[in-house]
C-alpha cells in the first residue's frame, strides 16, 4: 500500500540504554485522522559496564525539567518481556511508522520477542519509515534526522527530545504532513 493511502497504523519510538537494550517505547495509535489511543512504559533495563559511562553523559547533555531518562526511573521500569508483550497487544495487525525503525527500532522488538519466547512479529508490508520514505521520494538515500526532516515539513517539535512518546509524536506530525504533500 502507498504510505499517502495508509489510514490505520500505529507510530512508535524506542530509547535505548547505550548498550541497544530498551528502556522506553512510545507509540500512538491512528485511526483515520484521529490518534486514538497512546502507549508508553519505561522498561527496567539499567545500562551495565561501560553503557553506564554513554548513559550518564547522554542523561546530562539531555537535562533539565524536559530531560532524558533517568537511573530511577529506570529502576521503577517494568520488565522487558512485559513491556514488550503489552505493546505487541497494543500494536495488534496495524501498520508501523516510525522513522529509521527498519534496521533499528524493529530489530530490537524482534530481538526481544524472540529472547521472551513471546513469539515473531510479522512485519512483511507493514513498515512505513520516514527516513526511507523521505529517500525514495527525494531520490536521495542518504539518512536523514528526525530533525532535519521537521524542518522540512514546517514541524514544530518541541523541546523534549530522545522521549519515546515525544518522538513517536513529532514522527506522527512529519508523517502527516508528508502524507499531505505527497498526495
Amino acid at each position: 500500500m502507498l504510505f499517502t493511502n495508509l489510514n490505520n497504523y500505529v507510530v512508535f519510538d524506542l530509547e535505548m540504554n547505550g548498550s541497544n537494550q530498551i528502556i522506553e517505547i512510545g507509540a500512538i495509535k491512528v485511526t483515520g485522522t484521529q490518534s486514538i489511543e497512546k502507549f508508553s512504559v519505561i522498561v527496567n533495563n539499567p545500562p551495565v559496564g561501560s553503557a553506564m559511562k554513554s548513559f550518564k553523559y547522554i542523561t546530562k547533555s539531555m537535562g533539565g525539567k524536559d530531560g532524558w531518562i533517568t537511573l530511577d526511573m529506570i529502576s521503577h521500569g517494568i520488565s522487558e518481556e512485559r513491556a514488550l508483550s503489552r505493546f505487541m497487544q497494543f500494536v495488534g495487525d496495524y501498520a508501523i511508522v516510525g522513522h529509521a525503525i527498519i534496521d533499528g527500532d524493529v530489530q530490537l522488538i524482534k530481538e526481544g520477542l524472540q529472547h521472551h519466547n513471546l513469539g515473531k512479529w510479522d512485519t512483511r508490508g507493514k513498515l512505513y519509515d520516514t527516513q526511507q520514505i523521505h529517500g525514495a521520494i527525494a531520490g536521495n538515500p542518504q539518512d536523514i534526522s528526525l530533525m532535519d526532516l521537521a524542518e522540512m515539513y514546517g514541524i514544530d517539535l518541541g523541546k523534549q527530545k530522545h522521549r519515546a512518546l515525544p518522538d513517536a509524536k513529532e514522527t506522527l506530525a512529519i508523517f502527516v504532513a508528508m502524507k499531505k504533500a505527497w498526495r
